[in-house]
C-alpha cells in the first residue's frame, strides 16, 4: 500500500508550525498589552493658540436677587393685568385681562410651564383633589406609585403637591391658587351621583375641604364634576349652594368649570353659586369619536355666543384647549 503524501509519523513539521504559533501568539500578546497601555495612559494635548477667557461669574446677593424678580414680574404685566389688587377681586372682562390656568401634577411638562409663565398667570386650578367614592372623601394621587391616598385622615392632613405652593412663595409670584376637586380617576369619569344625592357625604366633603384649605394660602376651590347621572343633578346645585355659602363665609372664591353648550348643566343656577364660571370650550370632537379639529373656530364661537346669554359677563371665563 503506497504512503500517504504528507504521512509525517516523526512530526518534524508540527514542531516547525508550533514554533510559528509561539511566536504568534507572543506577538499578539504584546500587542494587545501595547494598545492597553496606549489606552490608558494621559497624553498631554498641545495649547490652542487661543487667549484665555475671563469668567467673571459672582454669586447674586439678595437685593440683587430681589430687584431681579422685580424686574421679571414688571415685564410680565406690560400689556396685562393694570389692577394691583388680589386678581380674584378684579371684576372679570373689564378690560384687565385675567388670566387663569390649570396645571396637573402628573405632567412634568406642567411644572415648567408654570415656572416660565407664574408672572403672567392670575389665578391657578391645580388638579389635586379627587372624590371617587360614595361617603365624600377627598382624594389625592401619590406620583410614585400612581394610587390614591385619603388627603384627610385622623392624624392631619396629607400634602398632594410638594412643588407649586414651595416654589409661587420663593417666586413671590402674584398668583392665586385654587385647588381642583373633580371625579376623573386617570382614566375615567366616576359616577358619584350617590355622593351627590347624600347630604351627609356631601357633609363629610365640605369638613374635608375646609380642612384642607386651611393647610396653605389657598384662595377658594376649582370644581369640576362631569359626566354624573342626570338624577344626581339636584345633588350637585344643592353642592354648588352649600359650596358657596361655605367658602364666602371665610373670604375665599369659587369656580366651577362647565362643558360648553351641555343641556344636562343649569348655567344659571352654576353662576349663582359660583364667582367664576369656566366654560371649558374644546373637545368638540375627542379620540373615541370621528376624527375632527379640537375646537373649529364657529363651535368656539357659537359656544361662546350661548354661554353669554345665560352666564354673566363678569363672571365668564373662556378656557381654550392648547392641544392636538
Amino acid at each position: 500500500m503506497a504512503k500517504q503524501v504528507f504521512y509525517d509519523p516523526r512530526q518534524a513539521r508540527w514542531k516547525r508550525l508550533r514554533r510559528v504559533f509561539d511566536a504568534l501568539a507572543i506577538a499578539l500578546s504584546l500587542l494587545v498589552a501595547f494598545f492597553v497601555y496606549t489606552a490608558l495612559r494621559s497624553e498631554p494635548l498641545p495649547q490652542v493658540l487661543l487667549p484665555d477667557l475671563k469668567r467673571p461669574y459672582r454669586a447674586l446677593k439678595d437685593k440683587e436677587k430681589e430687584k431681579a424678580r422685580e424686574h421679571r414680574a414688571k415685564l410680565a404685566r406690560r400689556g396685562h393685568r393694570k389692577s394691583k389688587t388680589a386678581p380674584s377681586q378684579v371684576k372679570l372682562n373689564a378690560e384687565e385681562g385675567i388670566r387663569a390656568a390649570f396645571y396637573v401634577s402628573w405632567d412634568a411638562a406642567s411644572f415648567s410651564s408654570l415656572r416660565e409663565y407664574a408672572h403672567q398667570i392670575d389665578l391657578l386650578y391645580p388638579e389635586w383633589l379627587h372624590v371617587l367614592t360614595a361617603d365624600g372623601r377627598l382624594q389625592g394621587v401619590d406620583q410614585d406609585t400612581n394610587t390614591f391616598f385619603d388627603v384627610v385622615h385622623s392624624s392631619g392632613v396629607r400634602t398632594v403637591d410638594d412643588k407649586v405652593m414651595p416654589f409661587l412663595n420663593a417666586e413671590d409670584a402674584e398668583m392665586e391658587v385654587f385647588p381642583m376637586v373633580n371625579n376623573f380617576d386617570g382614566t375615567n369619569w366616576i359616577d358619584i351621583g350617590s355622593f351627590l344625592n347624600s347630604s351627609e357625604a356631601r357633609g363629610r366633603f365640605l369638613s374635608e375641604v375646609r380642612q384642607f384649605l386651611a393647610t396653605d394660602k389657598y384662595r377658594g376651590l376649582m370644581v369640576d364634576f362631569e359626566d354624573f347621572p342626570e338624577n344626581a343633578q339636584p345633588g350637585y346645585r344643592a353642592l354648588l349652594h352649600e359650596l358657596s355659602s361655605e367658602l364666602h363665609s371665610r373670604g375665599m372664591k369659587l369656580y366651577i368649570s362647565v362643558p360648553p353648550h351641555n343641556e344636562d348643566f343649569d348655567y344659571g343656577v352654576v353662576s349663582a353659586a359660583a364667582d367664576g364660571v369656566v366654560v371649558m370650550n374644546y373637545d368638540e370632537n375627542t379620540p373615541d369619536r370621528q376624527a375632527g379639529p379640537v375646537a373649529s373656530q364657529d363651535w368656539f364661537g357659537r359656544n361662546l355666543s350661548l354661554a353669554l346669554k345665560v352666564i354673566p359677563r363678569d363672571k365668564l371665563i373662556c378656557a381654550i384647549g392648547n392641544y392636538g
